[in-house]
């Protein structure tokens, strides 16, 4: 799969989309506190940016989909889920000596509402949103900023990797190592997917679907 490093925003100067990128990645930090309100937020500036730019939605990543792709990403999601969950985190918490907090995710165990619920949150805020905010519209203003692919490459993956782990500082150190690591996963599969948003979300949602029902039996 080629890397596709050609597409280029349509309008807009450096200066706006440096204040983009600054705005939207300190939305997710957790000392604004703004919990689904930097969801709504992040939504209307990225929605309200696009139609501005006249930018079409496969600048973003939302490509068509091919089947031997999609089945690499449905193997990944599921294999990673598993790794992360038995091998790496165990491995985490004996390095820092701290498991991720997932008490706000007690009332999942055992419960079936509660699984759906947490399913549903898993496929459309950690699979479609995220990937969508992290990877498919952040990618795309940083490349804007910085045109040397490699310099793109490496601070569009360590800046948003380093946010979107700080954003799950309610899990603890031990989350937030383990979420980094995970994003930065995800940024080497957004190139190695030729940056096609919808298998990283096809990833990122089995990969979630492992850990809620690992809640859900309390293992």
């Amino acid at each position: 799969m080629n890397d596709l490093l050609t597409e280029k925003p349509k309008s807009g100067t450096i200066a706006l989309s440096l204040s983009e990128v600054i705005v939207l990645l300190l939305l997710p930090l957790p000392f604004f506190k703004l919990n689904i309100l930097y969801v709504i937020s992040a939504l209307i500036i990225m929605l309200l940016s696009k139609y501005l730019r006249k930018e079409k939605w496969a600048q973003y990543g939302f490509k068509p989909v091919r089947r031997k792709e999609l089945l690499i990403a449905i193997a990944l999601g599921i294999i990673f889920g598993f790794v992360d969950n038995f091998i790496i985190e165990p491995l985490f918490t004996k390095l820092v000596g701290v498991k991720p907090d997932l008490s706000s995710y007690e009332n999942v165990k055992g419960n079936v509402m509660g699984l759906l619920g947490m399913l549903a949150l898993g496929w459309f805020i950690g699979g479609l949103f995220e990937e969508f905010f992290f990877r498919g519209y952040l990618f795309n203003r940083i490349q804007s900023i910085f045109q040397n692919p490699v310099l793109f490459k490496v601070i569009a993956i360590s800046l948003t990797s380093i946010v979107f782990a700080f954003a799950h500082n309610y899990q603890g150190i031990g989350g937030i190592t383990d979420t980094f690591l995970f994003a930065i996963i995800m940024g080497l599969l957004y190139f190695y997917f030729g940056r096609n948003v919808w298998y990283l979300i096809i990833v990122h949602g089995l990969y979630d679907t492992v850990g809620i029902f690992r809640l859900y039996l309390g293992l």
